[in-house]
């Protein structure tokens, strides 16, 4: 009975997070930091967002007229809020105050300016020995370009990533979506800073990371980057790398997705279509010859995609367990059952905006599930909770306000 119960208790969810008790004071401002921080707060850490009293520019990023940014929100939900201006010793004194109680402290400004506010490594680890302070930066701390500004669209010019997705050298440049250096920085900040935890726990060691927009942007080209590395070619982004791996046009307009990579994929469906004329044609038996004649091999099946719509195609190679999806627009992806069940979409209550859809994490823990801790809070709204709780009274705080420092 006790073996039964003990099982039981091992394989059943926890009711906290798996972050839940880390504390991260959070000086991000606009997305490569602040996302971070939103993925680390998904997995129950604290995030206390310290933002000067006018609010990080993010706030007002595509703001509308009921307060709603889908940029603030997207990138700093499930915050605490506290404004202090750095500018101010007193607003200094209050962050040296509550480094001690912070597991992490989380920073994307140039690099010197944390040090100018004397908030730099070596003055951390005075204030708590296992600290860590993670950097988020555009080119890296080191190097001669360590100190330059720059932003997601400079990070993807500088990667190469404009002239892989534009098609090559010869090409024009194509950036991808506004944003997405900013993005796989954050994802791989957090991951960094979740490493750094773990390096605390197994050696007792805090530490200071950096993770830049370039070094996350050439993590995303390993392959294409590690292929001209040794053969000194960048071949580019092609429309159809694969006459079986891309999208095709159907009747209804819509486009159909297929990765019929494998020998079984292709023959299921050639057969799901109705096509045994193409699995018999000596020229696309194997996946050499499909590739030798890709071009006539995409005309065939452009003509082929053509004769039905999508919704047709879609059924009918999923039957025949071939990998597929229709092309879908973000109406059709936020209507589609699968982002729900997952909890990629989820429904969270906010105290100033209501009801709201928001993607959810996007990671699934069976035992310490993330949980979205909100809406991104108002500006300001923890500074008196906070900073109570550091021994300040509400004399000190009226003299803080008066002096602008919060």
């Amino acid at each position: 009975m006790t073996e039964a119960l003990n099982h039981k208790d091992q394989n059943a969810p926890l009711s906290q997070s798996a972050l839940e008790g880390i504390r991260i004071l959070d000086f991000t401002r606009y997305q490569q930091g602040p996302f971070a921080t939103v993925l680390l707060s998904d997995m129950g850490a604290e995030i206390i967002k310290v933002e000067e009293p006018g609010g990080e520019p993010g706030r007002a990023t595509g703001l509308q007229k009921d307060g709603f940014s889908a940029y603030f929100e997207a990138h700093n939900r499930g915050k605490k809020s506290i404004t202090l201006d750095l500018h101010h010793e007193s607003a200094r004194e209050a962050v040296y105050k509550l480094i001690p109680s912070c597991d992490v402290i989380v920073e994307n400004f140039r690099p010197g300016t944390m040090e100018k506010w004397q908030l730099g490594y070596d003055d951390l680890v005075n204030l708590r020995q296992d600290i860590i302070l993670a950097s988020g930066s555009s080119f890296g701390r080191n190097g001669p370009w360590g100190n330059r500004p720059g932003f997601d669209h400079i990070g993807q010019a500088f990667s190469g990533v404009m002239v892989e997705q534009g098609g090559g050298p010869t090409e024009i440049p194509q950036a991808l979506i506004g944003g997405f250096a900013d993005q796989i920085g954050a994802m791989l900040l957090a991951f960094g800073i979740t490493s750094a935890l773990v390096a605390r726990a197994n050696f007792g060691i805090g530490q200071h990371i950096d993770v830049s927009l370039i070094g996350a942007m050439t993590a995303l080209q390993a392959m294409p980057i590690t292929r001209y590395l040794r053969t000194g070619q960048q071949i580019g982004f092609e429309p159809r790398r694969m006459a079986t791996y891309t999208h095709y046009r159907c009747s209804d307009e819509g486009y159909i997705a297929i990765a019929a990579t494998t020998q079984r994929f292709w023959e299921n469906m050639c057969s799901a279509m109705e096509l045994t004329t193409l699995s018999n044609d000596k020229r696309f038996r194997d996946p050499f010859g499909r590739a030798d004649n890709k071009k006539a091999l995409v005309s065939l099946l452009e003509e082929a995609f053509l004769k039905k719509p999508a919704t047709y195609w879609a059924r009918i190679l999923t039957d025949a367990d071939v990998p597929n999806s229709i092309v879908m627009s973000y109406h059709d992806l936020v209507e589609h059952e699968q982002l729900w069940a997952n909890g990629y979409l989820q429904d969270i209550e906010t105290p100033n905006l209501g009801r709201m859809r928001v993607p959810g994490p996007p990671v699934r823990m069976n035992k310490t599930p993330p949980r979205i801790q909100g809406g991104g809070t108002e500006l300001g709204f923890h500074t008196e909770e906070i900073l109570l709780s550091l021994g300040y009274n509400w004399d000190d705080l009226t003299v803080m306000k008066e002096s602008g420092a919060i």
